[in-house]
């Protein structure tokens, strides 16, 4: 499931990661974190509020220092050429030969983001040295100058020009910080 998408384990818990059809919430047991105070807690699977990219580790100054996860067994080949072919699938469909965040925005409960904005003509669209990818619209690459200014005027501008086209807006999958 998470075969070849960059990350730590603490952040695919933080937002519930997933894929083809499979989320964290599925495997992690266990999450030893330190509180705010410097104590250290673990909570159950039943105490981290999973949904769709989400956790309670959102909402809380919390830190992810230890997860349990259980695994499913099985055949190494088989798990092997699954990897594989999740690899395959992402560079087929995804701009992983290009600096990003990721996945920039979710999907939506009735819609696919990535379709939106591909439908409202925005692959391609630049702002400064930030585009939406010409491979995958819910993609916000960086073409090689791209400020930080420029990737979130662009995520603007899209959620806009999306607002405006279908009446959806669009929720980020990846989290801004800072200023």
């Amino acid at each position: 499931m998470l075969a070849g998408i960059p990350g730590t384990i603490g952040g695919a818990i933080r937002m519930n990661a997933g894929a083809y059809g499979k989320e964290m919430k599925e495997i992690v047991k266990e999450v030893t974190y330190l509180q705010p105070d410097g104590t250290i807690q673990k909570v159950k699977n039943e105490q981290m509020d999973f949904s769709y990219r989400h956790s309670r580790f959102k909402e809380k100054q919390e830190i992810i220092i230890e997860a349990k996860l259980e695994l499913e067994k099985g055949n190494k080949e088989e798990i092997k050429k699954k990897m594989e072919n999740y690899k395959k699938a992402r560079i087929e469909k995804q701009p992983v030969n290009m600096p990003s965040a990721g996945s920039t925005f979710k999907r939506g409960t009735n819609y696919i983001s990535a379709q939106l904005i591909d439908e409202a003509g925005l692959k391609g669209y630049s702002i400064g040295g930030a585009q939406v990818s010409l491979k995958h619209a819910g993609f916000i690459v960086n073409t090689g100058n791209a400020t930080a200014e420029d990737i979130l005027n662009l995520i603007d501008y899209v959620i806009k020009v999306v607002y405006e086209k279908f009446g959806k807006i669009l929720e980020l999958e990846v989290e801004v910080v800072g200023e």
